[in-house]
């Protein structure tokens, strides 16, 4: 484990956990990257209320999936449209 930030959620959003945004405003955190098992349901909706905040977002889009994989596409460019980065994560670690 790399932190003991740890933050529990109830609904798709990750901003409905009140620990999570009270510790990203008191720690002034700005940039997100995001993964997630559903791109159709917690990664939008995460997406869309963090870009809606203006906070810089990051979509790894080979650590994303849904239960329907033909939406990936149509999912990555929702992500772009709304001012997402998009990225594989071998674009973070390779060195230029």
């Amino acid at each position: 484990m790399v932190s003991e930030n740890i933050f529990t959620k109830y609904k798709g959003n990750a901003l409905t956990s009140e620990a999570f945004a009270a510790f990203i405003k008191k720690n002034e955190i700005a940039d997100f990257y995001l993964t997630g098992g559903d791109a159709t349901a917690c990664v939008k909706s995460t997406c869309f209320n963090l870009r809606k905040l203006d906070y810089d977002v990051t979509v790894i889009t080979d650590g994303i999936t849904s239960y329907d994989k033909k939406k990936l596409p149509e999912m990555i460019e929702y992500y772009a449209k709304k001012g997402s980065h998009i990225v594989q994560f071998n674009d973070l670690t390779s060195v230029k």
